[in-house]
Order: structure tokens, then sequence, then C-alpha cells
């Protein structure tokens, strides 16, 4: 049987949990206006940009939208295509938004991927995830500052 691992990160960001998940859930034709120095573009392949089962193309690979839970504010994306998949049979991202105090003007997020090694000595997405992290960071100074 396959070995499945995980790794996770947890950074603040200084906009609500609610503007995130919505720039996340069913803004991201924005993101590349937005972090384009990171996104320059992101395109429909099938499907919309909100629907579970959509699928999305990203400069760096291809995504498909497994699941949406807007009461956790939870997002789950599958990597489908792309160079990441040179080195894992299966790549899934979580991205949680968590509301920090009740002020509604920062929140938690809660980033992890479970994946599936293709061989033992293939890398840990580390460098994937903090790629993403950076672009979180981004898009929450901009919401912060919106």
């Amino acid at each position: 049987m396959a070995k499945m691992h995980k790794i996770e990160e947890k950074i603040e960001l200084n906009c609500s949990a609610d503007k995130i998940f919505e720039m996340l859930r069913a803004k991201q034709p924005d993101i590349p206006e937005l972090c384009s120095d990171k996104i320059p573009s992101i395109e429909v392949h099938q499907g919309d940009w909100v629907s579970v089962g959509s699928t999305r193309k990203w400069d760096l690979n291809m995504d498909r939208i497994d699941a949406i839970d807007e009461e956790n504010k939870v997002i789950t994306r599958s990597v489908i295509d792309g160079e990441m998949m040179s080195h894992y049979k299966s790549l899934t991202a979580h991205v949680q938004a968590i509301p920090k105090g009740n002020d509604n003007k920062s929140c938690f997020i809660i980033a992890s991927f479970e994946y599936e090694k293709i061989h033992e000595d293939a890398p840990e997405p580390k460098e994937f995830l903090n790629f993403g992290l950076g672009v979180l960071k981004d898009l929450g100074h901009h919401l912060s500052s919106a």
C-alpha cells in the first residue's frame, strides 16, 4: 500500500477570513492582477470558477476543485497536471481560513498538502507550499488595504 505524506503550515493575515475565502472560492480571476509576479494567468478548462469538479490551468499546474466547505471556510483541490506531478502520484491541497478574534479584521490560514510520492526519494512539496503561502500573503495584504 502506498504511503501518504502530509505537510502543513499556518500563517496569519491582516484581512478577514471571509474576504480571503471568497477570493479563493469565487474571485480567482482577480488573482493574476493582484499577484502578477507570481501568477501571471489562470484559465478555466472545464466547468467554472467556483463549482466542485471544475478545472483550472495555472501557470505552474492544472488543478481541480474537489470540495468547498463554506461553513468551515475550507477549499480542497487536487493538482492533476504540471511539473509538480513528475514527483507525486497524488497531490491534494487544503486551505482553511479561520477568523482570529471577533473583530473580523484578521485570520489564520492553515495550508496543507497530502501527497503520495512516485519514488521514496522524491522531495516534499515544501517549495510549492511556501510559494502558495507567498501568494496568500500577497492577497491578504491587498485585501487588508482595499
